[in-house]
């Protein structure tokens, strides 16, 4: 029975992609690129053209840190020096100017070797990462760390001993109030104000997801977070740097994302717009392969779960296949709603949100 029904979703996939418009078609097999010669070339100029250019990534694969290491040196020769990455502050500090204090495989998306590559370039103290996120990762080792640096603030001694053991959720909203005393306390030592403030922000946050009503605020709060810790950086630069941001496929979006959230990638795009500037906004997804996840290594098919996944990676001509989705926008606005097939419902969706979109037919899982 479920490979009848596996064949009949693979059958309706079919009927969709034959009901595609022949200009949609053609527009989706003209505006492809290899991502290996062409495409990358074409990822380069564009990322020259803008102040920001924003990948949003998949998790837990190979592919994009290697694509990380092929661009990086072509957009540092075109004037690129910050990294605004899916980070806390407190842990990009560490990969950029602490590396002795982390374990040897980096901290969550970030691996040591994605770090050495935006940093090898670097002249000077600057930082090249900017943290721009709450710490997902280690919460508990940033309380410990902070509480041993500060032995006389009983609010971060008491988060130590409820941590002791490892973090979970359930105890966001008491952690979220400790750490609010804790960053209160006007004891606290010299430099460690910007790690007690990481601390509050990320309990507020995971506070907020503890509770399944309150999912849609957190997800709107941490965005504002990011914002706000992206603002702080780039002002702290001066001038009008050029960026290179790599976070998770749903927070780099124009417009709002499916969530009904306003992501980091529109207040981006807004703020270069803004100033006169550009920003470029690029995406990828896995049609087939393997990712690491926390829970180890899993199969992964997005075509599956997105339609218009699905129609593209049945156009792509390469192993990792680069669409241009600027000349698609308008095609795809002059059908109407009612008569859009589901891909091109989706397609619409991601063309208004990204310029263009990665498609690796296989990916591969971080060792």
């Amino acid at each position: 029975m479920a490979r009848f029904a596996a064949a009949l979703g693979w059958l309706a996939i079919g009927v969709t992609h034959a009901q595609q418009p022949d200009s949609l078609t053609a527009s989706i097999v003209k505006y492809q690129y290899d991502l290996k010669t062409e495409g990358r070339d074409f990822l380069v100029a564009e990322a020259k053209r803008a102040s920001f250019f924003a990948l949003g990534e998949l998790h837990g694969e190979n592919e994009i840190p290697d694509l990380i290491r092929a661009l990086w040196p072509s957009l540092w020769n075109g004037g690129y020096r910050h990294v605004a990455a899916e980070l806390s502050p407190w842990a990009a500090r560490r990969l950029e100017f602490e590396r002795s204090k982390l374990p040897p495989e980096g901290h969550g998306l970030w691996r040591t070797a994605e770090a050495d590559t935006v940093t090898a370039l670097k002249k000077g103290s600057q930082a090249v990462l900017w943290g721009c996120d709450i710490e997902e990762v280690r919460p508990d080792q940033l309380i410990r760390e902070l509480a041993l640096s500060n032995p006389v603030n009983r609010a971060l001694q008491v988060m130590a001993e409820k941590t002791a053991q490892g973090y979970r959720r359930g105890a966001a909203p008491e952690l979220f109030a400790l750490a609010r005393r804790a960053s209160e306390d006007s004891q606290a030592p010299r430099g460690s104000g910007q790690s007690l403030r990481d601390l509050a922000q990320t309990f507020e946050v995971e506070s907020l997801r503890s509770s399944p009503s309150r999912r849609f605020e957190a997800s709107t709060r941490r965005e504002l977070l990011r914002k706000e810790l992206f603002l702080e950086n780039y002002r702290l630069v001066g001038g009008r740097p050029k960026i290179l941001a790599r976070f998770g496929r749903n927070h780099l979006h124009r417009g709002y994302d499916r969530r009904g959230v306003s992501t980091l990638g529109n207040f981006m795009a807004e703020f270069a717009t803004a100033q006169g500037d550009l920003s470029f906004h690029v995406a990828a997804f896995g049609a087939g392969g393997k990712v690491r996840m926390p829970g180890g290594v899993i199969d992964w098919d997005e075509t599956k779960e997105d339609p218009a996944f699905a129609l593209l990676a049945s156009q792509a001509r390469y192993a990792a296949t680069v669409f241009d989705l600027r000349p698609i926008r308008g095609t795809l606005h002059q059908i109407p709603d009612a008569k859009r097939s589901p891909s091109e419902a989706s397609l619409v969706y991601w063309a208004d949100s990204y310029d263009a979109i990665i498609c690796y037919r296989e990916v591969t899982p971080l060792p």
